[in-house]
């Protein structure tokens, strides 16, 4: 198969990239940069190419099998998915997996989660069968904690709701099963392992992981705003503030439902999150 990949450079697409690869798929990854396009290996071309301007889109899709559409969040998400889309229509492929998010349908009003349900609407009336993937919070999330987990804290405004975790390569190994198999046609699959701790139970997990006391300071989502990086963008301190807002006090879980349904393209069942945790743990101790 020819399956073009949007998003091939991060994280949940650059393993589904080697997953394809692996599996003999002719890969073909969209990249606004150069430098980014001439890395790939055997089995895997790079396209420089530009949502924001859609027809240098077209050559990556030329004769192409499959399409994986992730867009980076950002203002332009909504602008840059539906642009994307008439070039991924004129091109009929077989399969259009599109990733999207637990929350479009929880909570519309965080905006990297509510701009997903108009592209999911578009999908459903381009005529491409499709498959939307909708994972609950990245348990890889927590990789950008280290310092401060090393330190002795786990600081996310969860409050004490349950938020369901997903391990990123599950969501990669969903999207490949959809494409190479066909399964999860025309329907919406949340993507999520059954683990949805709170705030304190996920700082007890790492706790446990890297024997040492991990604190839960139970910090407001403002309080959590006053502290952002100053490097981080303002619209995503604000995005996430309201994301946590929602977090805590509504959570993020998955149901038995949800679980089974995923069970089509995740058939040996998903990862779990506190192995997720032993595992970043043996590698930050050694």
């Amino acid at each position: 198969m020819d399956i073009t990949v949007f998003g091939g450079t991060g994280t949940v697409g650059s393993a589904l990239v080697d997953i394809l690869r692996t599996e003999g798929a002719n890969v073909r990854v969209v990249t606004r940069f150069a430098e980014k396009a001439d890395r790939f290996g055997d089995g895997v071309a790079g396209f420089v190419a530009d949502m924001d301007q859609p027809e240098t889109l077209v050559p990556a899709l030329k004769n192409v099998d499959g399409v994986f559409l992730l867009a980076a969040n950002s203002p332009q998400e909504t602008q840059q998915s539906l642009s994307a889309l008439w070039p991924i229509v004129d091109a009929k492929p077989k399969r259009l997996i599109y990733m999207s998010s637990l929350l479009s349908t929880l909570a519309p009003l965080v905006p990297h989660a509510g701009v997903k349900i108009g592209v999911e609407a578009a999908i459903r009336t381009s005529g491409i069968d499709y498959t939307t993937l909708r994972p609950s919070y990245f348990a890889q999330n927590d990789l950008i904690l280290k310092d401060a987990l090393m330190g002795g804290v786990y600081p996310v405004p969860f409050g004490h709701t349950h938020v369901a975790r997903v391990d990123t390569r599950d969501v990669a190994r969903a999207a490949a099963t959809a494409l190479l198999e066909g399964k999860g046609r025309n329907q919406s699959i949340t993507v999520s392992s059954p683990d949805q701790p709170n705030g304190e139970e996920a700082a007890d997990l790492w706790s446990g992981a890297l024997a040492r006391p991990i604190a839960y300071p139970d910090m407001t989502p403002d309080a959590w705003a006053n502290m952002a990086p100053p490097e981080m963008p303002k619209w995503l301190v604000f995005d996430l503030t309201v994301m946590y807002r929602y977090l805590g006090t509504q959570g993020a879980a998955v149901t038995e439902a949800d679980l089974e349904a995923q069970a089509t393209l995740l058939p040996d069942g998903p990862r779990r999150y506190p192995d997720f945790v032993d595992e970043c743990a043996r590698a930050w101790r050694g």
